[in-house]
């Protein structure tokens, strides 16, 4: 990344290794060191990404002895204190655990996604991700205002001097019903750590236009580049392991190919 000039990039979107986990598939790094691992990463993150622009990191804590390890949430607090990045938001997308029955706790069905940026001023393109709106609610939306609720509790309908932007789509949540669709049969299915093709393009098309530049610092198989792609950004990637990037390139040849 010190090769990438000064902001110059316009969305940050990655996954980076879990701490203490799949030992042998990439590098792993103990979770008591991976604040002091990834603050360097951060430090060039920050350098590059512009002020409009947005960093989302995918990552979640794995149990120990029966609790929740704090690594990560040791490491969003340190983005903020010790670098200065700003904490905006977290997402959860769908994502199922392994089933079974696990002392005192149930199985896993999320994992966060924390959005963060250098400036309150970002590209922000909500109405590209948004669902379409039914019948019940776009009827609902065109009420004049009625003003407060008596109680109290909120208001009955749209305040006065409040306009919807598009009243035929409606935005969605910070929790994405994104579920994992990768098997035996997908290329991706040779890394250990993928997510899938729809998470990326969610936070591409909300955050950025059209010809602007996508990062993913630790590529893997190579999902936010073939989402860039297909949504018409420019990419770059990184990857230490060999055996990944054939397959993020194998699996963008299939893409262009396709296409």
């Amino acid at each position: 990344m010190k090769q990438l000039e000064k902001e110059s990039v316009d969305l940050i979107f990655t996954s980076p290794p879990y701490a203490n986990r799949r030992e042998g598939e990439y590098q792993s790094v103990k979770s008591e060191e991976y604040i002091d691992w990834f603050i360097p990463i951060a430090k060039e993150l920050y350098r590059i990404l512009k002020p409009s622009g947005s960093f989302f990191l995918n990552i979640k804590s794995h149990c120990s002895k029966g609790e929740r390890d704090l690594y990560v949430y040791e490491l969003v607090i340190a983005l903020k204190k010790e670098l200065g990045w700003r904490f905006v938001d977290e997402f959860t997308w769908t994502k199922n655990g392994v089933p079974g029955r696990f002392k005192g706790r149930f199985k896993n069905g999320f994992e966060p996604i924390f959005h963060f940026t250098k400036t309150n001023n970002i590209t922000f393109n909500p109405y590209s991700v948004g669902i379409p709106m039914k019948e019940e609610s776009i009827k609902r939306a065109s009420r004049k205002a009625t003003g407060e609720s008596r109680n109290g509790s909120g208001f009955a309908g749209m305040r006065k001097n409040e306009t919807m932007t598009n009243k035929k789509l409606a935005l969605p949540s910070n929790h994405l019903h994104i579920p994992q669709k990768s098997n035996q049969h997908t290329p991706q299915s040779k890394h250990p750590a993928v997510f899938p093709l729809e998470l990326p393009e969610f936070f591409i098309k909300a955050f950025t236009n059209e010809g602007q530049v996508v990062l993913d610092p630790f590529m893997g198989s190579g999902t936010t580049a073939i989402a860039s792609d297909a949504l018409g950004r420019k990419w770059i990637g990184f990857e230490t392991e060999e055996k990944y990037i054939d397959i993020a390139n194998e699996r963008l040849k299939g893409y262009r190919n396709s296409k």
